[in-house]
């Protein structure tokens, strides 16, 4: 036996009479997650990241929405996908506010003064939205426009990525957007910027 392998097999020995470490204890967002308080870490989470959230409660998020773009002076709006913007469109039609389809010409979809998308899933550990173009036409309107509101559901929150990533398809669709809050770039200055690449302001309405 060579000193390569007697070093080997000494370490291996070693290695099957040690205890493992220790597990680490549970995280305080694991334990606040578990008691539920999800929506206020994602609200938190949102905040610190440049968005804003607004907590409509059950049935008045169409009203939210129209009433925040009203303040906002929107005046034509590139929906997205999902039987959950109805109501939304109707809302948005009764204002005055115009609304383009998913199918919309790129064009007037570039020219929209915002977008409205209905999220799928929410990641309360960094306040991200998880956007399944497969389940709701949203990836332009929710990237073209210099505003984007999602409409989240507070019962499609999440604690973090990987229960995001077991809630997804198999095969994944072909497109998931994740956002993390406005759209941000920063040159070789290390300049930050907002909005280049994507929406300078982006609200989520929780309902």
């Amino acid at each position: 036996m060579s000193a390569r392998e007697q070093i080997l097999q000494r370490v291996r020995a070693a290695l099957a009479d040690a205890a493992g470490p220790p597990l680490p204890p549970p995280s305080i967002s694991a334990a606040v997650d578990a008691a539920g308080d999800l929506a206020e870490r994602f609200k938190a989470r949102l905040q610190a990241v440049g968005g804003e959230c607004i907590d409509a409660g059950h049935g008045a998020a169409a009203d939210a929405i129209v009433e925040r773009l009203a303040a906002l002076a929107v005046r034509t709006v590139a929906l997205g996908g999902g039987d959950e913007l109805r109501a939304v469109a109707a809302a948005l039609q009764r204002r005055g506010i115009a609304c383009l389809p998913p199918t919309a010409a790129p064009a007037d979809l570039f020219a929209a003064d915002a977008g409205v998308t209905q999220a799928q899933w929410g990641i309360a550990e960094t306040g991200t939205l998880v956007l399944d173009a497969d389940a709701a036409t949203a990836r332009a309107a929710s990237l073209v426009p210099p505003l984007h509101v999602a409409l989240l559901p507070r019962d499609r929150l999440l604690p973090d990525l990987d229960a995001a990533l077991a809630q997804l398809p198999q095969p994944v669709p072909h497109a998931v957007t994740l956002v993390t809050g406005p759209s941000r770039t920063a040159d070789i200055e290390l300049q930050l910027v907002v909005g280049v690449h994507g929406p300078r302001t982006l609200i989520v309405v929780l309902a």
